[in-house]
Parts: structure tokens; C-alpha cells; sequence
């Protein structure tokens, strides 16, 4: 049909009712007239044309109102607020429609996702399956066909929703791991695969459990991923405490056998290098004190040297035969302690006096004093093969320019009266110190007696 543009309202519908009187003579034609199928959908199709345009303005504005508050109610309870003009206001827990939330570790990202659960069957998947999933996860531990979930409403009461896992797939409800349909309740926790933990909320299965108990106590801890997991590890018969136990058991026995090996390699080591160590001492006693008889025993294959290797080697057994009982080192360490409180009581006392360590060498030419040696050593002095070295302590004077030297017991004795003298201090007055301060011999233990003479060359 044509629109009819500049006519009067009166025109137009004599024109309308002219049409539909034309079209009624046309049908009642049409019924008597056989094979005209055709002709009738066509008549069909004009009539409801005719129909639509003799409604009025405020029958289509009510049809349309209608429509606009059926399409809010069905977002409403899915969840969806809309504004008056029609935009989208906010979304949030649906009222009447089962769903599944999401749960995270961390707070802030629980919640944040709604999987609506419609009627009839709702699929759980991945994205590359075959068939179109309604819930699309990822993850290794996700199947293609995953799970299903099924929603019956049994004649108009409250949906009743089934889980129902596929074969193979890891599937959970409240830390059990289900493989047969299992109805679902309100607050269920349900963990696919390894990942991925929700919160199965079904609105009017909450609704009557508040009404039946109205004085409900509120849970001791919240239901949140935490939780999930640790139902999860607890249904499952995992004792975190008790793995925890035997993981580092498993790692004390494992260090106990490595260190043990590792024991038994040095002590084979260690007798290696003994035995290597007394052939080599058998060799040189009966090469240079041919006269000691050997016990008659096979005699063990000796090592080829030249002259000169020879002759290191006796060099350096000469050597570590003297030096074997002797650890500088062990002296340093050991007295480190002794050097260090005698230093802080000089510096509290202002006596002007350092110590410090200092190796000192016993030779033909320049021979160390007596005071400083210990008693056997001027008996082998002529027969030793190499010179001795002592550990003694430098003490110098900075007051009166001297530098005096002693051995480790003698500062351990001077130590003992700076001590005592430390602890007196406290008690004698500053002009008793000053006069202390002035004398320079007597029983001051930070300084020595000066000699009457003093060697020259």
C-alpha cells in the first residue's frame, strides 16, 4: 500500500473503510475460488496491515509500556538495574536466578565474577570444544566438556540444579571430589580443576532458609578461597603439618647421608695422604740414617724422583718436621681477645700506650732476647735447621717515645693488674691519677722499668 500524505482525517478514513470493504468483497471471493493458497496469505498479510493502522496511538504506546516492563523485570532478576532511559545502571546479585560467584585469593578479586545458571542445562568448558560452552574456563586441568549443570523447576517451585561432572574431570563440591550428579545447595563451594573456586548461590533456596531460621548465628569464619582450599585439602586426607614434617625429615636424612659420604671420601683422603706421607719419611730415613734396621716387610714401590725433586723433598720434610707442633695462627686467634680489652683499658685510662701483635725471628745474627724465649729454645738454637718465630706483643709508649716487647703470659699478667686498676679508678681522685700519670717505672702495669743502659749495636 501507498501512504497517503496531505489528506484530512475524514478522507483518510473513508479511504481505510473503502479498503476494508474491498478486502472483505475480496475474501469472501477468495473462499470460493479453488487453488488460491496463495491469495489467502496474501489477504492474510493485508488484513493485519489494516489492523495495525486502525490501532490508535495510545493502544501501541500501551503495548509498547508493557513490553518495556516485562524486558526490566527479566533483567532485574538476572541481575541488571536499568535507568529510565534505558541505559545500563549497575549490576548485582540476581534475585530469583540460581548463579555461580567467583573466589579468589585475594579479596579484592572475589565476587568480581556472576555466572547466571539458566533453565535446562547449562554447559562448563573450554573454548576450543566441540559444542558452544554457556561457562568458558581455561587451564590445563579444565576439560573440553567439563561439566554440566542441570536446572529443573519442577512446576513453578524454586529451581533444583544438579552438577553433573564429565568423565575424567576434576570436579568438587565442599572438598569432596564427586563423580555422580550431586544436587546442589545454596553456599556450596565448587572447585574446577585446579584453579578455578565458586561460590554456588541460589536465591530462593537463602530466602526460606532465613525464614525457617530467622535467629541463623553467623558463620565463625568467612567462606572465601581460604577456606575452599583448605576444605579442599582436608576432605581430601592432606595434613599440611604432617607433609610439612616429612618433607624435612626426608631432607635431614638426605643431608645426614650426604655428609656421611662426604666424611668417608676426607678420611680416605686423609689415609691416602698418611700413608703417601710415612712412605715418603721411610724412604728418606733409609737414605740418609742407613744405619735404623726396617722391620723385614716387602719393600713398597718406591717413587722415581730426580736429584733436584729429591732435594726439595727433604727440604720440606725438614721443614714441616719442625713447624708440625707449632699454629701461629692458633696463638693470634686465641690471645686476639686479650690484645683488645688491654687496648680499650689504655684508651679509657688515657695512658697513651698501643699493643699489637708482632712475629719476631730468632737468628745467629740478630738473637732475640732471653725474656722472650721459651726455656728449650736456647738449646737447639746452634741445631735447628731453620730459625725460630714467636708471636710476642709490640707495646708502644707514645708518652715517654719507647718500644718495649712482650710475650703472650706476660701480657696476660699485665692484663690482669690493668684490670684491677680499671676497677680502682672509679675510686681515686683526678689528682692521684695526674700524679700516676707522671711516673714512669714502679708498679704502673701499662709501662716497663727503664734500664740504666741502653745497647748499642
Amino acid at each position: 500500500t501507498n501512504a497517503l500524505v496531505g489528506m484530512s482525517p475524514s478522507s483518510s478514513l473513508s479511504a481505510l473503510s473503502s479498503r476494508a470493504a474491498s478486502v472483505s468483497s475480496l475474501h469472501e471471493r477468495l473462499l470460493f475460488a479453488p487453488g488460491s493458497e496463495e491469495a489467502i496469505e496474501r489477504l492474510k498479510e493485508t488484513e493485519k496491515i489494516i489492523a495495525e493502522l486502525n490501532e490508535t496511538w495510545e493502544e501501541k504506546l500501551r503495548r509498547t509500556e508493557a513490553i518495556r516492563m516485562e524486558r526490566e523485570a527479566l533483567l532485574a532478576e538476572m541481575g541488571v538495574a536499568m535507568r529510565e532511559d534505558g541505559g545500563t545502571l549497575g549490576v548485582f546479585s540476581p534475585k530469583k536466578t540460581p548463579h555461580l560467584v567467583n573466589l579468589n585469593e585475594d579479596p579484592l578479586m572475589s565476587e568480581c565474577l556472576l555466572y547466571y545458571i539458566k533453565d535446562g542445562i547449562t554447559r562448563v568448558g573450554r573454548e576450543d570444544a566441540e559444542r558452544r560452552q554457556d561457562i568458558v574456563l581455561s587451564g590445563h586441568f579444565i576439560k573440553e566438556e567439563h561439566c554440566i549443570f542441570r536446572s529443573d523447576s519442577r512446576g513453578g517451585s524454586e529451581a533444583v540444579v544438579t552438577l553433573e561432572p564429565c568423565e575424567g574431570a576434576d570436579t568438587y563440591v565442599n572438598g569432596k571430589k564427586v563423580t555422580e550428579p550431586s544436587i546442589l545447595r545454596s553456599g556450596n563451594r565448587i572447585i574446577m580443576g585446579k584453579s578455578h573456586v565458586f561460590r554456588f548461590n541460589h536465591p530462593e533456596q537463602a530466602r526460606q532458609e532465613r525464614e525457617r531460621t530467622p535467629c541463623a548465628e553467623t558463620p565463625p569464619e568467612p567462606v572465601d578461597w581460604a577456606f575452599a582450599q583448605r576444605e579442599l585439602l582436608e576432605k581430601q586426607g592432606i595434613d599440611m603439618k604432617q607433609e610439612m614434617e616429612q618433607r624435612l625429615q626426608e631432607l635431614e636424612d638426605q643431608y645426614r647421608r650426604e655428609r656421611e659420604e662426604a666424611t668417608y671420601l676426607l678420611e680416605q683422603q686423609r689415609l691416602d695422604y698418611e700413608s703417601k706421607l710415612e712412605a715418603l719419611q721411610r724412604q728418606m730415613d733409609s737414605r740418609y740414617y742407613p744405619e735404623v734396621n726396617e722391620e723385614e716387610e716387602e719393600p713398597e714401590d718406591e717413587v722415581q724422583w730426580t736429584e733436584r725433586e729429591c732435594e726439595l723433598a727433604l727440604w720440606a720434610f725438614r721443614k714441616w718436621k719442625w713447624y708440625q707442633f707449632t699454629s701461629l695462627r692458633d696463638l693470634l686467634w686465641g690471645n686476639a681477645i686479650f690484645l683488645k680489652e688491654a687496648n680499650a683499658i689504655s684508651v679509657e685510662l688515657k695512658k697513651k700506650v698501643q699493643f699489637q701483635f708482632v712475629l719476631l725471628t730468632d737468628t745467629l745474627y740478630s738473637p732475640l732476647p732471653p725474656d722472650l724465649l721459651p726455656p728449650e729454645a736456647a738449646k737447639d738454637r746452634e741445631t735447628r735447621p731453620f730459625p725460630r718465630t714467636i708471636v710476642a706483643v709490640e707495646v708502644q709508649d707514645q708518652k715517654n717515645g719507647a718500644t718495649h716487647y712482650w710475650t703472650l703470659e706476660k701480657l696476660r699478667q699485665r692484663l690482669d693488674l690493668m684490670r684491677e686498676m680499671y676497677d680502682r679508678a672509679a675510686e681515686v681522685p683526678s689528682s692521684v691519677i695526674e700524679d700516676c700519670d707522671n711516673v714512669v717505672t714502679g708498679g704502673d702495669p701499662f709501662y716497663d722499668r727503664f734500664p740504666w743502659f741502653r745497647l748499642v749495636g
